[in-house]
């Protein structure tokens, strides 16, 4: 057991408020006042940092044509010394795709010993095993999967690309499960390669033909895109991600430090026009929540389906907090939403995951608001970011001391609860 004394909470407000945190694997007690205890807990003096939540994010694409144990040891620790404690794996480039409970047992024990953080995974649909694919999707579902990911086009042989009509008759096949799905493509029917205008007209198509099951669009990053399904979220249970390599390049007119090519309408000039209003929406919190999309580079795969460089993860958390939080004046609230409540409600492990109440699990970012974190932009000039992680805990346990990680300590994480989107106004800050 250990106790947290002067720490500084977030709150609703651009506030903080000082307390004191009780835990061990999950937190036990939150107070302002002296927390006194039977048993003597190991005291951890904050001396006035910043508590904040580990960062998640929805969908990573870590697994591809590589060695995946030293895959994962290599990628997660990036992940983990940015403050990233939670990865939803959403591996399209990988050649052994979940289909199956035996798939899932798989990945299971893939990451034991070799991830440094928590991993929940996204399942797939074999259509070829018509007629019960819809029945193998709803087992993995029940399983612990946080959502079935449709392809269309698929980046990888391995992944059986569906029609817009093999969609719709899947969601008419399992109407009644809430079933979370995730669509990454084009309309392939009438695009032959992807562009902005393509990505909304197969969203569109999506829209027509889902029933009552979530969506999510892993990566938009389009402004009249993000508009439309801003529009039509009070109606369907949709949710997107926008990219922190496409918002980083967008402010600091630059790309991430590996270099990695922003899809933000291209960065035109029509796109920078949207900045403001691109702004405007993360202060309404209409900016659902963000992602690194990080994995690995994958050869002869089409630049849509290629993941951002792992080295993101590194900066990513303590880049929004420094540009959005002390720069730009974004609440804190705001961007710690987008960071790790919204996802985790998005993936159905909320509050287990993403909230520092009493009964989440311990995960944890030390920061110091004063510190800089070492940032060298795609053009090679060096700009330090403001504030830095000092530790990093997952359940309880300090796995990065600001310095140096752990040993792999990540494990499997299973769905909790159904993601519904619009009925979860419940939030810790």
């Amino acid at each position: 057991m250990k106790l947290f004394t002067n720490a500084m909470l977030p709150t609703s407000s651009n506030a903080l408020k000082r307390v004191n945190v009780l835990f061990d694997e999950k937190i036990l007690k939150v107070s302002h006042d002296e927390i006194v205890t039977e048993d003597s807990p190991e005291l951890i003096d904050l001396e006035g940092a910043i508590l904040l939540p580990g960062a998640i994010d929805t969908h990573s694409h870590l697994l591809g044509s590589r060695d995946p144990h030293k895959t994962l040891k290599g990628l997660t620790a990036d992940a983990l010394r940015g403050g990233w404690t939670t990865l939803a794996e959403l591996s399209y480039h990988y050649p052994h795709p979940i289909y199956s409970l035996a798939d899932l047992k798989g990945r299971k024990e893939l990451i034991e010993g070799h991830s440094h953080v928590d991993m929940a995974f996204w399942g797939f649909v074999d259509i070829t095993d018509y007629p019960y694919h819809a029945e193998a999707a709803q087992l993995i579902w029940k399983k612990g999967v946080v959502g079935i990911a449709l392809m269309s086009p698929s980046p990888n042989s391995a992944l059986r690309e569906m029609t817009f009509t093999e969609i719709q008759e899947l969601f008419m096949d399992i109407y009644e499960s809430d079933t979370a799905f995730a669509f990454q493509g084009w309309d392939t029917e009438a695009n032959a390669e992807f562009s902005f205008e393509a990505q909304n007209s197969a969203i569109k198509k999506l829209l027509r033909r889902m029933q009552e099951n979530p969506i999510h669009i892993p990566r938009v990053a389009s402004y009249p895109t993000i508009e439309f399904i801003n529009t039509i979220s009070k109606r369907s249970d949709i949710s997107f991600s926008v990219s922190c390599a496409d918002i980083m390049a967008l402010y600091d007119e630059t790309a991430n430090p590996a270099g990695y090519s922003p899809e933000f309408e291209g960065l035109t000039p029509d796109a920078k026009e949207y900045k403001d209003l691109i702004m405007e929406l993360v202060r309404t919190n209409k900016i659902y929540m963000l992602s690194n999309n990080a994995g690995q580079a994958e050869p002869g795969v089409a630049e849509i389906f290629q993941a951002a460089p792992s080295e993101l993860m590194r900066i990513s958390y303590v880049w929004v907090l420094s540009e959005l939080w002390k720069k730009r004046k974004v609440p804190l609230a705001t961007c710690l939403k987008m960071l790790s409540e919204n996802p985790a409600k998005r993936l159905g492990i909320y509050p287990l995951k993403g909230s520092l109440d009493p009964g989440s699990e311990a995960d944890f970012v030390i920061y110091d608001p004063a510190g800089e974190t070492p940032y060298t932009n795609g053009n090679g000039v060096s700009q330090p970011l403001e504030g830095r992680i000092k530790a990093v805990y997952l359940r309880g346990t300090e796995v990065f001391n600001g310095k140096k990680t752990s040993p792999p300590a990540g494990t499997f994480l299973a769905r909790q609860t159904n993601p519904k989107r619009r009925h979860n106004k419940s939030t810790w800050i």
